[in-house]
């Protein structure tokens, strides 16, 4: 059988037969004597191996120019009882991809995956594991927050095309795209894989720190390893597979009689998010707000998506609409969001910052930050991650430990749903002077503003404007701490609203390269402009394309970015005005008695900063974080001709 799939040329031609000489092979093993124990194939912890729809053009093992050649794994219980008519990556056990020597990787049409995730996949941490007992490492410290680092980014591109050279390892990074996928699907800590070229098969490792890649073997020399990691995959569990044990079909609190069926439910992952259970136990490291009701189950029952990460390696931020389930069973009336995200363990938690934020802020301001019901933290030891085991050499050189942090808070309005004007003015305008109440009495600076964290509370009847996202927040002392540490070259921020320092800072060390307030406020203009383009005001909907005049602020090139913004704010440029002929309804008084005025003030800013930068005027003699007194919070609010609002408690 090895002899007849090695005479097949076409890689793509050789899924078919693969399939059936592992499962031949399975079949084998699971009746040898070799064999742990007597599983039938058939069992529910065994595999059934299916074709990834999602990717791959035709189930049938047919494949145009472009398809990535890969597969999954899945229950083979869930296909035979009708469940699945198509399976997805939600419920795939492992995943596997071709290797395709006569074509790399390309982003053709017939695939949906995007060739984007191949440039990101080269600068993966990467372990890679040896044969011998001793393993030999090459992880690279992954990125922060940002799509992409300053301009070196660039320059990664001739490795990634030397590493496509070798068959497996641009099998590889078609692989982490497949990983990516099957991690942002569901609830999910890991996913493990097997790249195949010809006989030669690897097997690799991902999750949200690195990637773990063992040294590959040659099945038609060594038939018994390929048995094996057929074998082991056939009898991985749902747990040993990845998925997160809190995330559940049913709650386990649950008034009905446990049939047989719903036990089966728990040996395999849910089908779709949607209508399942998040469960969390109170853990040691838990911080709780304190308007919170302690209980020893938090269970929340996922009602919809917010937001899906689109990066493998990473933060990898994943928001979900959820309703509580109560201990008397019932769903609350109140909806309320879930967000699970794996920031660096150095990072402050949001939670941490809110809580202090809420002991020196008065208690009018409260009602302008998000509330928490539950919040919690996992390390990499307390899920048990699969690479803690593999003898890595890790240092702080070549990684960054991360967590898993979950936070449940009340729902919000976004800001496109305001409904009028008046309401968009009122809650921006809210979050502006809560934003500086903040970093003035709280020492805190929030650090990554954007249009989906301005948001609207309607408690109390009358629309405020609510700040959310503070995972992002730094403590003002902390800032200067961090000026010299190898977090330094990291930027914060959402790509479309960071101010141009931010998004290519200078080489020159006239001043320190820090995050400051002037830079948040900054970000508060652009989602002005942002917003009076793009937002329908009363239909309460974002246009889902980008204008063409803002294209550019979304890009992830430092340098095309920071020209484009540049531009927009250089005087004497009419390209801000060109932006404005598609205003929005609604929005004309905003561009005459707030942009206008504030692009002249961050001008004149821009100006400021140049001239002192040009004279190499040290940082003593010119305040580089107001640029000369220019952009504070007291010429912002003079520009819009708003009075500042006393916020101290009667």
């Amino acid at each position: 059988m090895i002899r007849d799939y090695k005479s097949i040329e076409r890689e793509s031609e050789r899924r078919g037969p693969f399939i059936t000489l592992t499962t031949k092979l399975l079949a084998a093993v699971q009746g040898s004597a070799l064999c742990i124990d007597s599983t039938p194939c058939d069992a529910s912890g065994s595999t059934a191996v299916l074709w990834h729809t999602e990717c791959n053009s035709s189930v049938t093992g047919s494949a145009r120019k472009g398809d990535l050649l890969a597969m999954m794994t899945s229950w083979p219980s869930a296909a035979q009882a009708g469940t699945l008519e198509s399976p997805t990556l939600a419920v795939a056990k492992h995943i596997m991809a071709m290797a395709r020597r006569t074509e790399l990787i390309s982003a053709s049409s017939g695939t949906q995956c995007l060739g984007t995730d191949l440039a990101a996949a080269s600068a993966l941490p990467q372990a890679q594991v040896s044969n011998g007992s001793k393993f030999v490492q090459t992880l690279k410290r992954s990125r922060e927050e940002t799509q992409c680092d300053d301009p070196g980014c660039q320059s990664k591109r001739p490795r990634l095309e030397e590493e496509l050279e070798d068959p497996i390892g641009s099998s590889l990074l078609k692989l982490a795209s497949l990983a990516r996928g099957c991690l942002a699907s569901t609830g999910r800590l890991w996913v493990t894989g097997l790249v195949i070229d010809g006989c030669k098969v690897a097997t690799a490792y991902f999750d949200r720190h690195l990637v773990a890649c063992a040294a590959p073997f040659h099945f038609d020399e060594e038939p018994s390893k390929l048995a094996l990691v057929v074998y082991a995959m056939s009898m991985c569990n749902r747990s040993a597979a990845g998925f997160d044990p809190h995330l559940r079909p049913w709650p386990s609190h649950t008034t009905e009689s446990i049939t047989a069926a719903m036990e089966r439910e728990l040996e395999r992952p849910v089908d779709d998010v949607v209508g399942s259970f998040f469960e969390f136990t109170s853990a040691i490291d838990e911080i709780q707000d304190s308007g919170s009701v302690s209980s020893p189950t938090h269970c929340f029952r996922v009602i919809g998506w917010i937001r899906k990460p689109n990066e493998l390696i990473g933060r990898s931020t994943m928001v979900y609409k959820v309703q509580r389930v109560f201990e008397d069973k019932t769903l609350s009336k109140e909806d309320f969001v879930l967000k699970l995200s794996w920031p660096p363990e150095s990072r402050t938690s949001e939670i941490k910052v809110l809580k202090e934020l809420k002991k020196k802020l008065p208690l009018r301001l409260h009602a302008h930050l998000p509330n928490v019901e539950f919040a919690t933290t996992f390390t990499a030891e307390q899920l048990s991650l699969p690479w803690l085991k593999l003898g890595l050499e890790l240092s702080p050189e070549n990684h960054e430990a991360r967590v898993l942090r979950v936070l449940a808070s009340s729902y919000y309005d976004k800001l496109w749903e305001a409904g009028s004007i008046e309401v968009f003015k009122q809650v921006w305008l809210d979050c502006v002077e809560c934003h500086h109440e903040a970093w003035k009495r709280g020492s805190v600076l929030h650090g990554d503003l954007s249009d989906s964290n301005i948001m609207i509370s309607q408690r109390g009847g009358d629309p405020k404007g609510l700040l959310n996202d503070w995972d992002m927040a730094s403590f003002v002392e902390a800032i200067a701490d961090k000026i010299s540490s190898a977090h330094n070259h990291n930027r914060t921020g959402t790509l479309p609203f960071m101010a141009l320092d931010i998004i290519y800072p200078t080489t020159r060390t006239v001043h320190p390269k820090e995050h400051w307030y002037r830079h948040d406020l900054e970000s508060f203009f652009y989602i002005l402009v942002w917003a009076s383009i793009h937002y329908n005001l009363q239909e309460k909907t974002r246009d889902k394309e980008v204008h063409p005049s803002l294209v550019p602020w979304t890009s992830g090139d430092a340098e095309t970015h920071a020209l484009a913004k540049n531009s927009f704010l250089r005087p004497g440029d009419d390209r801000a005005m060109l932006a404005f002929d598609d205003i929005k309804p609604g929005f004309e008084e905003v561009l005459e008695d707030w942009i206008e005025p504030l692009l002249e003030l961050i001008k004149a800013s821009r100006e400021s900063y140049g001239l002192a930068l040009q004279s190499k005027t040290p940082s003593d003699r010119f305040d580089y974080s107001t640029c000369g007194g220019v952009l504070t919070f007291e010429t912002f609010m003079d520009a819009i001709k708003q009075t500042p609002r006393v916020w101290d408690d009667e």
